[in-house]
């Protein structure tokens, strides 16, 4: 199965349109997805590093598959090769402002990939290993440029917390005996979604970033909500 994974359709923008259904999804990485799961997706984009697509490989189907790395190396916090498990982890909030000051230019490519997307041959996927940070940040830029309010955005950022807090849980129990009380926090920290993360990368954002710092003219923009909305 996929974990994590979630239809953005029905989600309504602020002039009262709403994402079709089957269009556009996301979710935690697809090396345990079965081929049912993959049904109605025609392209997986893959936000992983190298090192973690060899060691945990997608499971596609005959699915197009586009590796768009947001960074290439070990992101401690963010990124989950088996190098990074025993590594300090930062503030998770202060993350979440770096990947948008430094990996703008990734960003640009996701984007445009999601809207360039034959939406006529099935949906398209996008995820990292969670399906929370790289694909969360994502995520909120894909439904900030259809015109999805930004609480409607966090409503469905936080939506990872109820696969992810049991999952957390787990491992902060496990990690208290072994690495201490600090590390097993941070840890619990950095697996789950919190309203502080993606407010840090909104703030680094900026006005505009879409169509000034990425450089995604209106024009592109209103072509895309014109295939993904309706109403």
């Amino acid at each position: 199965m996929i974990g994590n994974m979630r239809d953005l359709g029905g989600l309504r923008t602020v002039d009262g349109r709403k994402i079709k259904p089957g269009m556009l999804i996301r979710s935690a990485h697809l090396a345990q997805a079965e081929e049912q799961d993959t049904e109605r997706i025609s392209e997986v984009i893959d936000l992983r590093t190298p090192a973690e697509r060899q060691e945990s490989p997608d499971r596609t189907y005959g699915c197009e598959y586009t590796p768009l790395p947001v960074f290439e190396e070990i992101n401690e916090g963010i990124s989950h090769e088996e190098k990074a498990k025993n590594r300090a982890i930062p503030n998770m909030a202060i993350l979440y402002g770096m990947l948008i000051d430094r990996y703008p230019d990734a960003f640009r490519r996701i984007l445009l990939r999601i809207m360039q997307h034959d939406y006529s041959r099935g949906a398209i996927l996008w995820h990292c290993t969670e399906g929370k940070d790289r694909c969360g940040i994502t995520s909120a830029l894909v439904l900030e440029m259809l015109g999805v309010d930004r609480e409607t955005i966090l409503e469905d950022y936080l939506k990872t917390n109820l696969v992810n807090i049991p999952k957390a849980a787990e491992i902060h129990d496990r990690l208290l005996a072994t690495h201490g009380k600090e590390f097993a926090d941070n840890v619990y920290r950095a697996f789950i979604a919190d309203e502080s993360y993606l407010r840090s990368a909104w703030n680094a954002m900026g006005d505009n970033f879409i169509t000034e710092k990425l450089g995604i003219s209106r024009e592109e923009i209103d072509t895309f909500r014109d295939i993904i909305l309706e109403g």
